[in-house]
């Protein structure tokens, strides 16, 4: 086992500073912290001491050795008629155990949604948030213990094909990809959906085609990828829970689609490249006050096909993102600094189709939901953002779209 370790220690510090290198050619300049040696440092001075890594050679948060410690995963049917929420609990060794079939309160589309956060969890793990993009509307529901859920309220959105949620505190915004426009809503108690009145904005024009809206982790704005326009819309939150008009930035990447906080603060955005082979990218960024999204170190190629979604570890210092087009996984380092840097463009390969992703709450578990092949497929993180497959759950509705997890 520990020889097994070593080899796995050289293949990715290989990996680092060979990578290191090639991005050190073309960073941009804003960070003065692109030596290669500076990387890898960084990288080596965190093992031990980095909680991302500690949550491995634990296995799993609790740190006594269990991986089941009542974590549970959801994603919704989409299916047409009558949406549904799908509950599996996360067992051992990372196998999933359907747990039961929840009415969403809604009805779906019936086809793959293309888009990250139609599913979310509060921070607290009591509210579960998800869209009905077929029936213009959100739906609420409360988490017991058990990880089962009740739905709690439905309310119809001022727009068509609501697509992504997040949530803040009180506060809920959607993300309407037909209208090309936000909306917010106060949630009240028992988890009732009131709109706030001046939330509704528009985004930078038409068609769009909006795949994510989220809040900065400082819940003080709220962004939203623009695929056709290769732009970052950013919304100032007042006191009052509604939206100021939006600021529109072009993204450093083409198509920029799903998006996650890496270390609290800056915001990793995966690139599809329209699709074009081996072409896919993906860039940090860091937003301040004034609401504008600034790349740390340019758009960083992973020489795949279409990676569209991006999980982030529990305490940001690995990203990953799907590759649908390419049927993997590919595997990022987020320095202390906010650069951001490939460690392996390949990490795992997936079933046909990746689209989802997201890590447990117990930060030893990444789960991806595969379109084509109707599966989740289940890896457990190994040192350096490694991926080794350990389940696979199969019989999917052929429209699910959506993974959160605690």
């Amino acid at each position: 086992m520990k020889k097994m370790h070593l080899s796995k220690f050289s293949v990715a510090m290989a990996a680092i500073i060979f990578t290191a290198v090639s991005c050190s050619k073309n960073a941009d300049t804003n960070t003065g912290q692109e030596h290669p040696a500076t990387v890898t440092e960084a990288m080596m001075s965190e093992n031990e001491a980095n909680p991302d890594e500690a949550a491995v050679t634990t296995k799993g948060e609790d740190g006594n050795g269990s991986r089941q410690n009542n974590h549970y995963l959801y994603t919704e049917s989409n299916n047409t008629g009558t949406n549904t929420i799908l509950v599996y609990k996360i067992v051992n060794n990372g196998n999933l155990q359907l747990q039961e079939t929840v009415d969403a309160g809604g009805a779906g589309t019936g086809v793959k949604l293309g888009s990250q956060g139609a599913v979310v969890i509060d921070k607290d793990h009591e509210w579960l948030f998800a869209v009905n993009a077929g029936s213009n509307s959100v739906s609420s529901y409360s988490i017991h213990n058990d990880g089962g859920i009740v739905l709690s309220h439905t309310s119809t959105v001022a727009g068509t094909m609501p697509v992504s949620v997040t949530v803040h505190g009180s506060l809920l915004y959607v993300l309407n990809r037909g209208t090309d426009n936000i909306q917010g809503f106060h949630i009240g108690s028992g988890g009732t959906l009131t709109a706030i009145d001046g939330s509704v904005q528009p985004l930078s024009g038409s068609a769009v085609d909006a795949p994510q809206i989220s809040f900065l982790p400082n819940g003080q704005w709220i962004v939203v990828t623009e695929k056709a326009t290769n732009t970052l819309s950013t919304f100032k939150i007042k006191n009052d829970g509604a939206v100021e008009p939006g600021i529109f930035t072009n993204s450093t990447g083409q198509t920029p689609f799903g998006f996650e906080f890496a270390r609290g603060e800056y915001m990793v955005v995966s690139n599809a490249s329209g699709g074009a082979a081996g072409a896919g990218t993906a860039a940090s960024y860091v937003t301040g006050g004034n609401g504008i999204p600034h790349a740390v170190n340019g758009a960083k190629p992973n020489y795949q096909s279409a990676p569209c979604w991006v999980a982030v570890t529990k305490f940001g210092r690995y990203a990953y993102t799907t590759n649908t087009a390419s049927n993997n996984i590919s595997a990022y380092y987020v320095a202390p600094w906010g650069g951001l840097y490939l460690i392996d463009g390949s990490a795992a390969a997936t079933d046909m189709g990746p689209l989802d992703i997201v890590v447990a709450d117990n930060n030893y578990y990444v789960y991806t939901l595969n379109s084509v092949s109707h599966t989740i497929t289940g890896f457990h993180r190994e040192i350096f953002g490694g991926l080794n497959l350990v389940a696979r759950e199969s019989g999917m509705p052929d429209a699910a779209t959506g993974l959160a997890s605690y």
